[in-house]
């Protein structure tokens, strides 16, 4: 429960005692722990409930002999690492007093340079009452400052000398206030319904567009059939969101090591984490329940679809090449869906088509994750991007994969527009030929650029913002268009 740290001959103040969990760090320990497991291993974090029975200390225990946190892939609440810095440079003692586990709290608090720490130890839950009488043993009725964020510290606050409160709510700074006139308010990371927002990545949704496409494809133009669609797009975009959620969530570490992932609002603290995974479980269960009153089949390849992210989160995209196919996959089950919701029968070319298309942008975006760590990193530095397979030595490898998937896609293009059955589609099929260099120039050139580390991870988000590919896209359009509704002469 205690470590009694390195002494202190003198103490020209009292010590400095010092929470963990939203105070210290954003967030909680046995929160991240559990998502560390879950993404380590998913059997062990569903059998928490059932070690939960045995006491919260004893699950906190668990978890903590499960998946050690190391503390630089935690996010410090900079405010109070000052306060510990200033007492320190001050001469005075500073302690952390957590209800979370010694095994999580003892590295943290050699990371901090904490004269010694107090935690629960399998068996008590050092919080509240606890906590406070804890303390008082050591130091003494008044005998030391207090640092806490949250009501259950209000038995602490009672019993320090000074009580200094993080990102309070009113209430509860009003009632500090009458345990202690001269509290100190500190800032704490503000929860912002923007960054909440930003979390659930709808610039992403632009990829469930692609439910439309079988409408396009069999030129359908009835509003119902449009507007069952858009319906699907928006219970799609909901999967996607919660599929989002959960992949940040179990990729914590690895994006607070990430030069730019490390700014997604969960794993910058800024997004707090139960309430998002609450969140997400909501979104999927509503877009899977719209999905499923569009039609059956609609139903099923929703929930395929997130059965299928949610795989590829814990599992798949750790897995050499797997991931690139599995993410191809995601892109074809959109497809898929869209075509299940109108009762659009597509044929094997354009799903042919749309494998390849989407294997080539699934290279593009492995090709721009290792080509960006290889210009970031040293000669000692991580060869490969953290929880993935590939290594900085694949980038020909993929650079070749998305340079013949991109070819591939127009090949099989070029084999459809023969077919007997686009001449019974277009007017003038003739004209479709005229896609497949626009094809081959986008693609190519994404993989060129992603080669050269000017393609933002996300091959799709950096298409958005392009304006080579808006207008690849235009002229592809308007050759769309002139193949449908330009009929021959005679």
């Amino acid at each position: 429960m205690m470590s009694t740290g390195k002494a202190t001959p003198e103490r020209p103040e009292p010590p400095l005692v010092v929470d963990i969990d939203g105070t210290l760090v954003r967030g909680d320990l046995l929160v991240e722990g559990a998502v560390r497991l879950l993404a380590v291993s998913p059997l062990g974090a569903l059998a928490l409930p059932f070690r939960a029975v045995a006491g919260r200390a004893a699950l906190k225990r668990r978890v903590a002999e499960a998946v050690p946190l190391a503390p630089e892939t935690l996010v410090l609440n900079p405010v109070v690492v000052d306060e510990i810095a200033a007492a320190r440079s001050a001469g005075r003692e500073v302690w952390l007093a957590s209800a979370a586990d010694e095994l999580a709290v003892a590295p943290l608090a050699e990371a901090v340079g904490a004269t010694g720490f107090f935690a629960s130890d399998g068996r008590t839950n050092l919080a509240g009452d606890a906590k406070a009488a804890v303390l008082v043993e050591r130091f003494g009725e008044g005998g030391f400052d207090y640092i806490g964020n949250e009501r259950r510290d209000l038995s602490v606050w009672k019993r320090a000398r000074r009580a200094i409160g993080v990102d309070l709510s009113p209430r509860l700074a009003r009632a500090v206030r009458r345990l202690d006139k001269d509290v100190r308010l500190l800032p704490g990371p503000r929860v912002r319904l923007r960054d909440c927002l930003r979390a659930l990545r709808p610039h992403q949704w632009v990829k469930n567009l692609l439910v439309f496409v079988p409408l396009v494809a069999a030129h359908r133009v009835d509003a119902g059939s449009w507007a069952t669609a858009a319906e699907l797009f928006l219970a799609l975009s909901a999967c996607a969101s919660s599929a989002y959620l959960f992949n940040d969530l179990v990729d914590l570490p690895y994006d607070r090591g990430h030069r730019s992932k490390r700014l997604r609002p969960m794993a910058a603290g800024t997004a707090p984490l139960l309430p998002m995974a609450g969140l997400g479980a909501a979104l999927a269960a509503g877009g899977l329940a719209v999905a499923f009153l569009l039609s059956a089949e609609a139903g099923l390849c929703a929930l395929l679809y997130l059965i299928s992210t949610l795989a590829y989160s814990l599992w798949l995209k750790r897995k050499l090449f797997i991931d690139i196919v599995a993410l191809a996959g995601l892109y074809e089950i959109r497809v898929l869906t869209g075509s299940a919701a109108v009762s659009v029968s597509l044929s094997a070319w354009f799903l042919a088509f749309f494998m390849f298309v989407f294997l080539a942008l699934a290279s593009v975006k492995r090709q721009s994750e290792l080509r960006t760590l290889s210009e970031s990193g040293s000669e000692s530095g991580p060869r490969a991007p953290g929880g993935r397979a590939w290594t900085i030595e694949d980038l020909p490898a993929l650079t070749a994969l998305g340079a013949s998937s991109s070819f591939a896609a127009a090949v099989v293009l070029a084999l459809y527009i023969q077919s007997p059955e686009t001449g019974e589609l277009y007017a003038r099929p003739e004209f479709l030929w005229l896609i497949c260099p626009l094809l081959v120039y986008w693609l190519g050139r994404m993989t060129l650029l992603a080669n050269r580390g000017e393609v933002d991870d996300d091959p799709v988000v950096f298409a958005i913002t392009d304006r080579t590919s808006w207008l690849v896209g235009l002229a592809s359009l308007g050759v769309f268009v002139a193949a449908l509704a330009i009929r021959p002469a005679g």
